[in-house]
């Protein structure tokens, strides 16, 4: 008798992970909110589980550069892609999320190469570094900031590097969002001391879950995300985890 409710039991379980949806969303290294060797591969990814989950919902993430990861997710091998603004051109394919988190532009510069006035000028020559597959270069004051300059942006490949080439002075200007700025500028200590944040940020932006809308049940998927989302928020959950990812940089 008790072998047979064992075997009852275990069927129980396995059919209860079988009927578990899964989905296979697409994300980059961009820490804290995202990347595969932090704690619950960071705080935004943390957020997206956790509000799947309360729907029954197991995600995975598969790592691509955001670029490719996007395509992907346009074309339909994934079911969608994490950390990105909703714009009219990315709504022919995705559904969006409500936002997972709102992001600050922030313009990191060189002490020894400032910006002036109000609104900011860039001085003949001075180098701007873009990251390659972002949508900064939208930003109207960039644009300007690059016509004063009269050099075209550098093309970089994340904001690691981005990081990296202000700091060798390879660039003088990088725009980046204020936590993953100062999340890769504390990790690299005191080198990083010859950076600084030029204040207000140029905009806040949301980040918000795409969902490739031709999937089957793509709508009950954006509702049981903004449901999961909005559970977290209420409860203060949401923003505490933003927080301690935040403050707990590692060494």
């Amino acid at each position: 008798m008790r072998r047979a409710l064992y075997i009852w039991l275990g069927l129980v379980l396995l059919c209860g992970a079988q009927a578990a949806e899964r989905l296979r969303l697409a994300s980059g290294d961009w820490p804290p909110y995202a990347g595969r060797q932090l704690p619950y591969e960071g705080s935004a990814s943390r957020i997206i589980r956790a509000a799947l989950a309360e729907q029954g919902i197991v995600v995975e993430f598969v790592y691509l550069s955001w670029p490719r990861g996007l395509e992907m997710a346009r074309r339909g091998h994934l079911d969608g892609t994490i950390l990105w603004t909703p714009t009219p051109e990315r709504a022919a394919d995705f559904l969006f999320s409500d936002p997972v988190l709102h992001s600050e532009v922030m313009l990191l510069y060189r002490q020894d190469s400032p910006l002036y006035g109000k609104p900011p000028r860039a001085p003949q020559g001075y180098q701007i570094g873009l990251p390659h597959g972002y949508n900064y270069d939208e930003i109207p004051l960039l644009q300007t900031l690059l016509q004063q300059s009269g050099r075209p942006a550098v093309k970089i490949a994340d904001d690691g590097q981005g990081i990296k080439a202000l700091v060798q002075e390879r660039i003088d200007l990088y725009p980046i969002d204020r936590h993953v700025g100062r999340w890769l500028l504390t990790k690299l200590g005191k080198p990083a001391e010859v950076v600084q944040a030029l204040e207000p940020p140029l905009r806040t932006e949301p980040l918000s879950v795409l969902l490739y809308r031709h999937k089957a049940g793509a709508s009950s998927l954006q509702a049981a995300l903004n449901a999961g989302l909005e559970k977290l928020r209420s409860s203060g959950q949401l923003e505490a985890w933003l927080h301690e990812a935040d403050t707990a940089v590692g060494p």
